[in-house]
């Protein structure tokens, strides 16, 4: 049978002497017996730090649960604001058709009033010039006369003349004269409109995006 080797203690001095007989070292002696007074004080003690303990946990479980609504109401944001972005999109974009339609057919009825409405605009810039050059999808009879009187009422005396740009969208038009040009494309202007509005969604989608995400940021 193999024999377990004891095992040794160091031995420690209680109290270690120097010369004149003062104390160098000692080891504190291991208390067996406490009055009823230390007893209690121990125990407050102990009863002091579990509450504490208890406190903590509490605390940290608190902060837990707090962080886990503020990211669950972080992602229902998130999700409202994508579900309101789409509606809007949507709905800018029913917006610009409907707007189209509706310039379309005033185009097919009034043909001639952006024509007009352009060279009242630019009155102060053609009334001197000796000519203009005025490129229409269809200037017809009406169109041209329409301009003739627009331009005779910013003071205009000069000629114009009339040519037909093809592939011109309805309405569509350009004016020049020696010192200047102006044009008009309503597929142009819708499409800038549209690139417009989207930008716009997009800024409104990006700091709704960092209004949801702050309170995360302010509980880190």
């Amino acid at each position: 049978m193999t024999q377990i080797p004891p095992r040794y203690k160091k031995f420690e001095f209680g109290t270690v002497y120097g010369d004149g007989g003062h104390v160098l070292a000692s080891t504190p002696k291991e208390k067996k017996y406490y009055t009823p007074d230390e007893v209690e004080a121990i125990r407050q003690q102990a009863y002091t730090q579990g509450e504490l303990s208890a406190m903590a946990r509490a605390q940290a479980a608190q902060a837990q649960a707090v962080q886990a609504l503020a990211e669950a109401a972080g992602q229902g944001l998130e999700a409202l604001n994508a579900v309101l972005m789409s509606h809007k999109t949507e709905c800018v974009e029913l917006a610009l058709v409907c707007a189209q339609k509706i310039a379309a057919q005033a185009l097919e009825l009034f043909p001639e009033a952006p024509v007009k409405a352009a060279l009242e605009a630019l009155a102060e810039e053609i009334s001197g010039a000796p000519r203009l050059i005025i490129t229409a999808s269809s200037p017809d009879a009406n169109l041209q006369k329409a301009a003739r009187e627009a331009a005779a009422l910013t003071g205009f005396q000069g000629a114009i003349q009339f040519r037909e740009g093809g592939g011109r969208h309805v309405g569509a038009f350009e004016i020049q004269w020696p010192e200047g040009r102006a044009a008009y494309d309503p597929e142009r202007i819708t499409e800038a409109l549209r690139a417009a509005l989207k930008e716009v969604l997009m800024a409104e989608m990006a700091h709704s995006q960092n209004a949801a995400h702050a309170p995360l940021a302010r509980e880190a």
